[in-house]
């Protein structure tokens, strides 16, 4: 299996998942050169792929995985899943290992070399026993296996005989000159990317054959790398892919100033443009056998807000205009446009903003809160903290019913026996069969025989499904009144009740409003056919990842 995590020019680069996973690999970089977003994007792919690792986070700034995959955070934090000073680390990360989980243990906020010297002897212990594969990542490793001072000598030892015990190590650092020498010969894998300090040069000099490849690592850009080792076939300059989550580890920028708004009165919304091009689409009506789930559909008014259901567009439209166009791809010796912009519309983007009560807790139950806001088109998660951003949700339950989303729920890629399914979802033996029968018929699970020659069930769904738990994000950005045509929701509140309630029994919606969201619609031309873009009609960005109305 290869891990699609970077570029080389125009092509994908793969690198090797075993290798990475068992094997011993360094990454380098000095401060900017992309480090801790190149271990973000491992991470992701990691993730996607099922295969479970655990990262010690110094920084506390890969939590924002948590918005797109089930990880299990362990830290200082309150929204951490578990108490770093309380955690029983044995048995979470036996379950890791076991399911092929993944977890960020933050150790931003306590002693960092004795939370994480009991966690690598906890795994070292377990992996001798369990021998599964799983991945250590050790960010900032100069702090906890330095060349000066004492070093973790259980990372000592997994860098020399984890591989065998099926414990991968992948150790991260600004400075590897002040990395313990024994763990880096060690790593017979490495992605280096731009150094210029003299000591740390010479500290990865040996991964090279002659000095002036060593030289390059000056010139190189942020982002790029040299993957070395078992990862790939050969040496080669990469530069890593796009994250799917949030960068929480960029330095701050300087914005321009603007001036303070009067207070005594609030500026009218900054008027649309009026589009040249065709008007949009009439409203798409969601039909409905029953009365009570129409509300969803058109454009609803909230007794509360009024007629305020939309956010303001602030991008008009000859400056989307001008975005798309920078998106186009162009001859560089003839200076003409290879892509051809066809159509740009604005599109009123429906938003679902929900509210849900549960009653959860490990110990002692009390009644808990969730909110998501999910795109109305196809159940994807929309984050609005930064514009609008998709992430993954509920696109691939929408259609199924309680006991389809409970089993998918509690399905592992270690699959599950249908008596296993029965007693972890807490469903009747018939409900069970029919949920199996229904979902192996829309392709959302599969079956293999074990060693055994028992028969499991194994989910087949692209993106994880996020739990209840981790969602709290209400709508906050400021309404105005929609103006205009608009297209309603595809889906009903009836089709997501089911959804919650297969997520979490005692689970129920207590509020439902759906917004607007400026977006507007280009439709490019090239040789190779037709493509859509989406950019963002409030921050100007391109919309990754939006899925087609």
């Amino acid at each position: 299996m290869d891990l699609g995590v970077g570029r080389v020019g125009d092509q994908d680069l793969g690198i090797s998942a075993q290798e990475l996973v068992t094997g011993r690999t360094c990454v380098i970089a000095q401060s900017g050169a992309g480090k801790s977003w190149g271990i973000a994007v491992l991470c992701e792919h990691l993730c996607k792929s099922y295969l479970g690792f655990c990262l010690i986070d110094t920084e506390g700034e890969y939590f924002s995985l948590k918005d797109r995959f089930p990880i299990i955070w362990i830290g200082s934090d309150e929204s951490c899943d578990y108490d770093i000073e309380s955690v029983d680390l044995h048995s979470v990360l036996r379950d890791a290992i076991l399911s092929s989980r993944f977890v960020v243990f933050d150790v931003s906020e306590v002693d960092m070399r004795a939370k994480a010297t009991a966690l690598v002897n906890i795994l070292y212990e377990l992996e001798s026993e369990l021998r599964r594969p799983f991945l250590l990542i050790v960010e900032e490793a100069d702090k906890f296996i330095p060349q000066s001072r004492d070093s973790i000598k259980m990372i000592e030892e997994i860098s020399r005989r984890g591989r065998k015990r099926g414990l991968g190590l992948l150790v991260a650092t600004q400075r590897p000159s002040l990395v313990q020498k024994n763990v880096l010969s060690q790593c017979n894998n490495q992605i280096i990317g731009k150094l210029t300090i003299d000591n740390d040069l010479k500290a990865v000099s040996h991964f090279f054959d002659a000095r002036k490849e060593v030289e390059e690592l000056i010139t190189l850009d942020p982002g790029e790398f040299f993957v070395m080792g078992g990862l790939v076939r050969e040496k080669i300059l990469m530069k890593f892919g796009d994250r799917e989550t949030q960068h929480r580890g960029v330095t701050p920028q300087i914005l321009p100033g603007r001036p303070h708004e009067k207070k005594e009165a609030e500026p009218d919304p900054i008027p649309e443009a009026k589009p040249e091009s065709p008007p949009e689409p009439q409203p798409v009506q969601v039909e409905a056998e029953d009365a009570d789930q129409v509300i969803l559909s058109g454009g609803p008014v909230d007794e509360e807000d009024g007629t305020k259901n939309a956010i303001p567009t602030l991008l008009q439209r000859d400056e989307a205009l001008r975005v798309v166009q920078s998106l186009c791809k162009r001859s560089f010796w003839r200076r003409a446009y290879l892509d051809r912009i066809i159509s740009l519309d604005r599109v009123s983007w429906p938003l679902l903003s929900v509210e849900v009560k549960y009653h959860g807790g490990i110990l002692k139950k009390t009644t808990k809160r969730s909110s998501f806001i999910l795109e109305g088109f196809h159940g994807d998660r929309a984050d609005l903290s930064d514009g609008l951003m998709v992430r993954p949700g509920f696109s691939e339950l929408i259609g199924l019913d309680e006991a389809a989303v409970a089993v998918l729920k509690i399905l592992t890629t270690a699959g599950l026996t249908a008596l296993e399914i029965e007693a972890d979802a807490g469903l009747m033996p018939a409900d069970v069969k029919k949920a199996l029968k229904s979902l192996q018929k829309q392709k959302r699970i599969t079956t293999k025989k074990t060693e055994e020659g028992v028969i499991v069930y194994i989910p087949l769904l692209e993106k994880p499904i996020p739990k209840l738990s981790n969602l709290n994000q209400l709508q906050t950005m400021k309404l105005t009144t929609l103006s205009g045509e608009s297209r309603g929701p595809s889906f009903t509140e009836d089709e997501l009740r089911k959804i919650i309630k297969g997520l979490e029994r005692t689970a129920e919606i207590t509020k439902i409003k759906v917004i607007f969201y400026p977006v507007y619609e280009a439709m490019i031309a090239s040789d190779s056919g037709e493509r859509r873009i989406f950019i963002d009609g409030v921050t100007g960005r391109e919309i990754n990842g939006m899925p087609h109305p």
